[in-house]
């Protein structure tokens, strides 16, 4: 078999970055789900349920701030806010599917969209520093240059010596 008709290649790496894509995508999915049930009801009243629920006094200082805040939220800002969900979710299927799948364009799309939130995840870093952030900023960069070596990698194949 020629190395054009050879069948692609399985990364492991693409396919553990499709699998967290793919479970992103179903959180997403999950919260739009849960802003669309929440429209109907009286969300100041269900954050107080949930703070007891947790014992959290809902009496605190802190807790009725926040609980004022979320009986202030408006339907159109939820809906609003689960259609980003929602699309968020569908662009990270559609990443995590593709990746499974080892296509070219999606490799492409993932260095694109990563590429496109490392400058404001830097930025989060510099503005307000935690390690949970610079966490998250290493792994998306990691990510963006595996994905960039694999292209390349591939490039270089088809070149040839």
């Amino acid at each position: 078999m020629s190395p054009s008709n050879a069948p692609p290649e399985k990364e492991t790496g693409l396919r553990l970055i499709a699998v967290a894509k793919i479970a992103k995508a179903v959180l997403f999915t999950g919260i739009g789900i849960g802003l669309f049930r929440s429209l109907n009801s009286d969300l100041g009243e269900t954050a107080r349920k949930l703070a007891i629920h947790l014992r959290i006094d809902p009496e605190s200082h802190i807790m009725r701030l926040f609980l004022e805040k979320v009986a202030k939220v408006n339907p159109k800002s939820l809906r609003t806010y689960g259609l980003i969900s929602y699309l968020f979710a569908l662009e990270l299927y559609v990443e995590g599917i593709g990746l499974w799948l080892n296509q070219a364009w999606a490799k492409y799309m993932v260095v694109i969209a990563t590429g496109f939130f490392l400058p404001e995840e830097a930025y989060g870093c510099i503005r307000h520093f935690s390690w949970e952030r610079v966490g998250f900023l290493a792994l998306n960069l990691v990510v963006l240059l595996y994905v960039i070596w694999i292209l390349c990698r591939k490039k270089r194949r088809r070149k040839g010596p």
